[in-house]
């Protein structure tokens, strides 16, 4: 089987967007119909891509001050705040949870206070469209370098679920350290498993396997991504991430 690239895409970068007041609010930019191209934000979310019904990235980590704007790619989608570090103040998309919005919509909102904050979309979290914002102190932690025991290039491919067990090998025990420029292909040896992006470094858009989290894929399933950026990335398969079935790749320069 051939193995399915990814289209490789950079994410909208910009400078901090300044609130002029020490209150950390939303912005509701534009409506459904606008295109309104105005907002400076550090980080750009895809909301519902295709029609797929999760976040794009998934997971984020950004500096104190730093604006995440989330941008609607198809219909019926919100962000309903779920949890947020003390002090936090973010409300999610304008409304009630009943409150949805369609292709087109941009919300943005600036991130003041440190910590982890968790949100989804009501009409879709069952089918996974949960994502997260993590405001830290500096993007240069435990995370910026690999472990000592990590695989390398010699250990490609990346076998998903091998002999059923729940994991990626390398990648679950062993995360995979490799330079930038390669591509890293994914075989799968299960059945129902795909591959979810949760981390990845500011200018890479990684986005997993074709169909966001609710499409699985089958043994001889096989999908490669070239990582071009250099930093951490953590990824999971939908179904079984709650049993551990989570990978990390380090890309080197």
């Amino acid at each position: 089987m051939t193995p399915n690239h990814d289209r490789r895409t950079m994410l909208k970068a910009a400078g901090a967007l300044a609130l002029g007041t020490s209150f950390s609010g939303y912005l509701a930019l534009g409506q459904p119909d606008s295109n309104d191209d105005d907002s400076e934000a550090d980080v750009t979310v895809t909301v519902g891509r295709n029609g797929n019904l999760g976040f794009e990235p998934r997971d984020v980590t950004i500096l104190p001050g730093m604006t995440v704007e989330w941008v609607w790619n198809s219909d019926t989608h919100n962000i309903y705040v779920d949890d947020q570090p003390e002090g936090g103040n973010w409300q999610g998309t304008p409304g009630k949870v009943s409150k949805v919005y369609d292709d087109g919509y941009r919300y943005a909102h600036t991130f003041d206070v440190l910590g982890r904050y968790e949100y989804y979309c009501a009409p879709h979290k069952a089918a996974g469209a949960t994502g997260s914002v993590t405001v830290a102190e500096s993007k240069d932690g435990d995370d910026a370098k690999p472990p000592e025991n990590h695989a390398t290039k010699a250990d490609l491919p990346v076998e998903v679920g091998p002999d059923g067990n729940l994991e990626f090998a390398p990648g679950t025990d062993r995360p995979l350290a490799v330079p930038v420029g390669t591509e890293v292909t994914f075989v799968w040896k299960s059945d129902g498993n795909n591959l979810v992006v949760d981390e990845q470094p500011d200018g890479a858009n990684w986005r997993g396997t074709p169909g966001g989290p609710s499409s699985l894929y089958d043994e001889g399933y096989e999908y490669s991504h070239t990582f071009d950026v250099p930093g951490f990335y953590k990824f999971h398969s939908a179904p079984y991430e709650s049993a551990g079935m989570v990978g990390r790749i380090y890309i080197t320069e």
